[in-house]
């Protein structure tokens, strides 16, 4: 995969529920063997607000079958819109294989996104609470980023921009 641009650390992260002293700042660091633990009933989720739209390539999150068993997520669905309340769901996925590592959920199509919801509504062995070791949020590559900044199409009406992602 072509290197793509982590803009985690540009959003700000909750999460749906949490055990007391896993919660969504173990996400964001870089050490595999903490994690969010969710405390309550699925579906659960996890949150990232962004300041400025921002394109959304993929999503990955660090999930490992061999430690977690039962609180290991085998269906991730990624939602996202300018706010909650107008988020559509654009990419669901049912894990195939056991995961041990990161797991990157591409997005479908062109995602422009104020706001991303990452819910997990099914567990292996139909755990209840959820546990994600690390998760992150990819850009595009670099040079598709380039691409679109310097607008070499030449459209620029608005009727032509108003489809140009979701909102």
């Amino acid at each position: 995969m072509t290197m793509l641009p982590d803009i985690s650390s540009r959003g700000q992260w909750q999460v749906s529920s949490s055990k007391h002293g896993f919660g969504a700042h173990n996400l964001l660091d870089p050490n595999s063997s903490t994690f969010w633990q969710s405390d309550g009933r699925q579906p659960h989720h996890i949150s990232v607000h962004f300041t400025n739209r921002h394109h959304i390539h993929t999503v990955s999150l660090y999930l490992d079958v061999e430690k977690d068993e039962s609180y290991t997520p085998c269906k991730v669905c990624v939602f996202a819109g300018s706010s909650e309340r107008d988020a559509i769901l654009v990419k669901e996925e049912e894990l195939a294989q056991d995961p041990h590592g990161w797991v990157d959920f591409e997005v479908d199509g062109l995602v422009w996104a104020h706001y991303l919801r990452i819910e997990l509504p099914l567990n292996y062995e139909n755990g209840r609470d959820a546990r994600v070791r690390m998760a992150r949020v990819l850009g595009p590559p670099e040079s598709e980023e380039k691409f679109r900044n310097e607008r070499i199409l030449p459209y620029t009406s608005v009727e032509f921009t108003m489809y140009d992602s979701f909102r």
